[in-house]
């Protein structure tokens, strides 16, 4: 008995890794590149994730400092994100995607070596630009090398496979900190250094091996630069209701991201191996559930599985809130917090299939352009908002504030958005010089 128990759990584990190699063998060279690099890149992100805002306050920045940090961030992410899709639609999707990873690699320089809170905008700056120009890249190219069918599967591939080396990276983020004396700037400078390190791996990797270069070759003429962009608004309402509901979905994730570890450390007492947990909990989410709701999601559509899915975050700053104040028996809350917002995780890649169905091709820098300097734009006063409600309000109304955007406007427009899954846009029409046929 015990041995077909054995054997019928070596089946259910071997059938999903069997899948998913299957899945990777058959996919395009580029694509295999964009798993590994996500990978190094969840190691870099996992590193400092959940310590950037107690590392600001330890060079001597208050909440609502920390806010506008951020909201600076968003800022120069917002304004980057529509040129950076323009230019992967008319010059290099490699070009771009160099310049934001070498991006990344000077902001970790400038927070390693930052003396005082306020260099910490440099950093900041960089890094958004990099980021948001490095999503568009990553989304365009999972867009050009994945089928409809798809491609759900294959963003919940990417998330699990990244998951697979990040789940263990915020412990071996508290194992180091521990070492180099605790939550400190001793302890947490080291952090930024492995990062730069990582950076420099990910460019070679990219410079190597990245062989998609341009996605179409239409003419770069600069006339045409508005009229480019209205075209993607010509493919029906939709277009408009997607960009508004994906800006929406990250808005409580902007409120809250920068103040989620300093309220789990300076109001609920966690440690830096708390910390940690947190983390690989969120990290352990997508690690188990992201092929399979992909699949779902391939199967039955994307927006049925985001309202299912929606809860989920609602109830992850809940727990947060309700967590005791100090003590032991507050980490099962918080982990439990880590566990249901990691499902964020998988809706973010969900979207991201939508975004890719609504538009065609040659026009999908643009597409994703759009989307990110929207979402930028809504995530710009977020933070500092987040921090005011910390100073004026109360810490735990951040997390309220959240679940009520989330409940009261973001899911009913979602609600509006029409199924992605079948869609077959329309080719780019001819473009004249003075505009869209």
């Amino acid at each position: 008995m015990f041995t077909a128990q054995m054997q019928t759990t070596i089946a259910y584990v071997k059938g999903p890794f069997q899948f998913t190699i299957g899945f990777i063998q058959r996919q395009t060279h580029d694509f295999k590149l964009m798993l590994g690099r996500r990978a190094l890149h969840g190691v870099a992100s996992g590193l400092f994730a959940q310590y950037s805002s107690i590392y600001a306050t330890l060079l001597g920045a208050d909440p609502v400092q920390i806010g506008s940090l951020q909201s600076v961030g968003n800022a120069v992410g917002a304004l980057a994100a529509i040129p950076a899709g323009w230019f992967i639609d008319y010059y290099s999707l490699k070009r771009v995607f160099l310049l934001s990873t070498i991006l990344l690699l000077l902001s970790q320089l400038l927070y390693f070596t930052a003396p005082g809170w306020a260099w910490l905008y440099p950093a900041i700056v960089l890094y958004y630009l990099g980021v948001r120009m490095t999503c568009t890249s990553c989304t365009v190219v999972c867009a050009a090398e994945l089928p409809n069918h798809e491609r759900g599967t294959g963003r919940g591939v990417c998330r699990s496979l990244s998951s697979v080396v990040a789940i263990l990276t915020p412990l071996l983020a508290a194992w180091c900190i521990s070492w180099f004396g605790g939550i400190s700037l001793r302890g947490l400078r080291p952090l930024y250094a492995i990062q730069v390190l990582i950076f420099i791996g990910i460019t070679a990797l990219l410079l190597a091996g990245l062989r998609r270069s341009r996605i179409n070759n239409t003419s770069s003429d600069s006339r045409q630069v508005l009229s480019s962009f209205a075209q993607v608004f010509q493919h029906g309402p939709d277009v408009v209701r997607l960009v508004v509901v994906i800006g929406l979905m990250e808005l409580p994730w902007s409120l809250t991201q920068p103040f989620m570890p300093l309220y789990a450390h300076q109001i609920k007492g966690a440690d830096e191996f708390v910390l940690g947990a947190i983390y690989v909990a969120i990290s352990l989410v997508p690690l188990v559930a992201s092929i399979p709701l992909g699949r779902l999601a391939d199967r039955y559509g994307r927006k049925k599985l985001l309202l299912l899915m929606a809860p989920f975050t609602c109830a992850a700053n809940l727990c947060l809130i309700l967590a005791p104040a100090r003590g032991g028996y507050a980490s099962p809350l918080l982990l439990l917090h880590g566990v249901l917002f990691g499902f964020n995780s998988i809706g973010m890649a969900i979207v991201s299939s939508m975004t890719a169905e609504i538009v065609p091709q040659e026009q999908m820098g643009r597409w994703v352009g759009i989307i990110s300097f929207f979402r930028g734009l809504l995530a710009i006063p977020a933070p500092l908002m987040g921090g005011l409600i910390w100073d004026h309000i109360g810490p735990q109304y951040v997390f309220v504030a959240a679940i009520a955007i989330d409940a009261l406007v973001r899911l009913p427009l979602l609600s509006l958005v029409q199924e992605t899954l079948h869609l077959s846009p329309s080719p780019e029409p001819a473009l004249k010089a003075d505009g869209p046929v």
